[in-house]
């Protein structure tokens, strides 16, 4: 009987757990059936050409944290832009104070360092994402690793079968947003 209300404790906390993980998010899933990402280019925040560079003055690296730099030298690459690793752009994110002492990337000292576009949005639905495909542009979005673990970010490079295809830094092919539950805790495009 201790083994039953034991375990009945456990599953209450898991899911209570689990519930404070979640929130604040956004499920999305799309009906279009398929928007072909075209020359993505995959890039890994754990590449060691810049896999130890710190984010400006913080402790954090690229390795350990540089997922949405990489991100952002994937879209700014594929939307026909000035070709950067994220090595280089984390280098001049750094050069340019871009990144707070926690190693926090601030959306307007980016728009001032490098000639970028920043757009941030306060919703995250699938029309926003959907508009931003059809248009050529590439929605950088917040998830959790696994859909409950740590806050991570992904490029989101088109559709496939009503699942959004993504260019996750921490691996060598694209994924899908169902890989993250497709759970959406924020939203921004870089041009």
């Amino acid at each position: 009987m201790r083994l039953v209300v034991c375990l009945a404790g456990l599953s209450v906390v898991i899911a209570g757990l689990t519930g404070v993980r979640l929130r604040h998010g956004v499920t999305v899933r799309t009906e279009e059936n398929d928007i072909m990402p075209q020359n993505v280019t995959l890039y890994r925040q754990d590449d060691e050409r810049w896999a130890k560079d710190r984010l400006g003055d913080s402790s954090y690296t690229m390795k350990s944290s540089g997922c949405l730099v990489s991100c952002i030298a994937s879209a700014v690459n594929m939307e026909g832009g000035q070709a950067v690793t994220p090595g280089e752009l984390n280098t001049l994110f750094s050069e340019h104070d871009v990144y707070d002492r926690e190693g926090n990337l601030q959306w307007k000292a980016l728009e001032k360092a490098g000639g970028y576009s920043v757009n941030v949005y306060q919703n995250v639905s699938e029309a926003e994402i959907d508009s931003c495909l059809t248009a050529g542009h590439y929605p950088i979005v917040r998830v959790r690793v696994n859909g409950i673990g740590n806050y991570h970010y992904v490029l989101i490079v088109g559709i496939e079968d009503c699942d959004y295809i993504c260019m996750d830094p921490l691996k060598d092919e694209l994924t899908g947003l169902s890989r993250y539950l497709n759970r959406v805790y924020a939203m921004r495009l870089v041009m």
